[in-house]
């Protein structure tokens, strides 16, 4: 799966459609973190310039060219992350991360799931370590969907009124990229 298709897969992940399929924007419950508005995960208080530009496309009702901007968006922003594996069920483990928690959590649930001490930057011991653990790519993917949960439990947990969408995103997402494997 190309980079590109894997941001359209977490715009799919993310999306909220309207009747006809097409993205909508829709606003955020309390707690969520991510401001007030999303469209596609895309929201105004991470990435309110990109929100801002999806938003105009719907509203001018060019809706492939929203579909477009969010995937693009998303591509550029979790490709530091994504690159660092040249697996590409990894990229994606580590993309879905990324676009999840930003760059720098991504790389602390990547050193968490390789048994580092956890700085969230991708240095050479982390660098070195992913290239071996990549040998077993369906053992780091299970070691990476594990890291995701225990991330989050840093500020919440099966309480939450969101625990229940998180695990079912990281099963999700840890089954889309076992089956890139096969």
């Amino acid at each position: 799966m190309s980079p590109h298709e894997q941001a359209r897969r977490i715009v799919d992940y993310e999306a909220r459609r309207d009747d006809e399929g097409h993205l909508k924007v829709y606003h955020l419950p309390f707690g969520d973190g991510g401001g007030e508005r999303e469209v596609a995960g895309i929201n105004d208080r991470y990435h309110p310039e990109a929100l801002d530009l999806i938003e105009k496309l719907i509203t001018e009702s060019k809706y492939v060219e929203a579909e477009d901007a969010a995937a693009d968006h998303i591509r550029k922003y979790t490709d530091p992350v994504a690159m660092l594996s040249e697996v590409p069920a990894v990229q994606f483990a580590l993309r879905d991360a990324s676009f999840n928690r930003g760059p720098t959590g991504a790389v602390k649930i990547l050193q968490d799931a390789l048994g580092l001490p956890i700085d969230g930057v991708a240095g050479p011991n982390t660098k070195e370590a992913l290239h071996e653990a990549e040998q077993n790519p369906r053992e780091l993917l299970g070691k990476l969907r594990s890291a995701r949960e225990r991330y989050e439990r840093h500020t919440r947990d099966e309480s939450s009124k969101f625990w229940a969408g998180l695990a079912s995103r990281w099963d999700r997402q840890h089954a889309d990229s076992i089956s890139m494997l096969a």
